[in-house]
């Protein structure tokens, strides 16, 4: 991302307890410093990866930096991801539509293991790391700073024709513990009292598995059934909901995962549906109040090694200050600023 110097030119111009990972308090900046510190980074744009929940997120900031329009783009299609892209009806450069429409990034568990590797400078990442990428980062001797820039939450999904509305939280563990293995057994009343539950799963070291572990598990372990594992973000949704048109395909008697952020904001479905834990449905408001139990901070990670000033740290300082917290909420994220911490 190194030609964002060249598009400055056109335009004229985030906890765990392990020696690897140090959760450090937001560095405190002036509001004075806020033009020096975007047109540093702009000058020199550090490389920026993460998990998928956060792209829209990476590329609405280098929006804002590069004072570009962007809109949410329109879908091709009801399966598609939203993101932010520059405005059409706007006047953009090429070169500079093309450096924020390439802002893509490689997943969870693959942009950890680059910023160890030292492939890119830092990320925003929907969870710390897992005990896999801490492992991978002690043999390298790496440490990695985290600090928390948002709230986003862990949600759970079933079809849309499943009447359950909401489910206490130990229900939902003994469900993937494989202690409860029935929609009636779950209190919740289907036509077939017999009718199993289809607890779907997402791959391991991805974001939403490792959330399932560290949020909802604990200290107990998830039932075995890699029959049940769905790849990517998307999976959940194609099991449950099935052709997003007519439901075809859709799996009634399942339950899925995700998180809030790309359940109400980056991808639709009509087939599926969140429900609430514990009695509280997800919402900005609840998940910004802490009500909702299942509250998830949002990291912007970097490598301890990172030098005094280097473009990593000006990314995450302008990130952590009331400008970079600005741009958090415009894109639809709770801010850490503004959450009932």
């Amino acid at each position: 991302m190194k030609n964002l110097l060249t598009t400055a030119a056109v335009l004229g111009a985030a906890a765990l307890a392990a020696c690897s990972v140090l959760s450090c308090a937001a560095p405190g900046n002036s509001p004075t410093d806020i033009p020096s510190m975007r047109s540093a980074i702009v000058s020199d744009y550090p490389r920026v990866d993460g998990s998928t929940t956060t792209g829209p997120l990476a590329r609405l900031m280098a929006c804002d930096l590069l004072n570009v329009a962007c809109v949410w783009s329109a879908p091709a299609s009801a399966n598609i991801e939203r993101t932010y892209v520059p405005d059409p009806a706007a006047s953009t450069p090429p070169q500079t539509a093309s450096t924020i429409t390439g802002i893509k990034f490689s997943t969870t568990h693959n942009a950890y293991v680059n910023l160890i590797e030292g492939k890119t400078d830092v990320l925003l990442e929907a969870r710390l790391p897992s005990p896999d990428e801490l492992a991978q980062a002690s043999a390298k001797g790496v440490e990695l700073e985290t600090h928390a820039f948002a709230l986003d939450a862990f949600v759970f999904l079933v079809n849309t024709n499943n009447p359950t509305e909401t489910m206490p939280l130990t229900t939902l563990r003994d469900i993937y513990a494989g202690k409860v293995t029935t929609w009636s057994g779950a209190g919740i009343t289907l036509a077939d009292p017999a009718a199993g539950i289809r607890a779907y799963q997402r791959e391991p070291n991805s974001g939403s598995q490792e959330l399932m572990k560290q949020m909802v598990m604990g200290t107990t372990p998830m039932v075995n059934a890699p029959e049940m594992v769905v790849q990517t973000m998307v999976g959940p949704y194609n099991a449950l909901g099935g052709n997003p048109v007519t439901g075809d395909g859709g799996d009634k008697l399942g339950l899925g995962f995700s998180v809030y952020y790309y359940a109400a904001v980056m991808f639709s479905n009509p087939q599926v549906k969140m429900i609430g834990v514990d009695g509280v449905k997800p919402t900005s408001a609840t998940i910004s109040s802490r009500a909702y139990p299942l509250a998830a901070e949002v990291y912007i990670v970097t490598r301890k090694d990172a030098a005094a000033g280097s473009p990593a740290l000006k990314y995450r300082d302008w990130l952590l200050s009331p400008d970079g917290q600005r741009v958090v909420s415009k894109s639809g994220y709770v801010p850490v600023s503004t959450s009932g911490k």
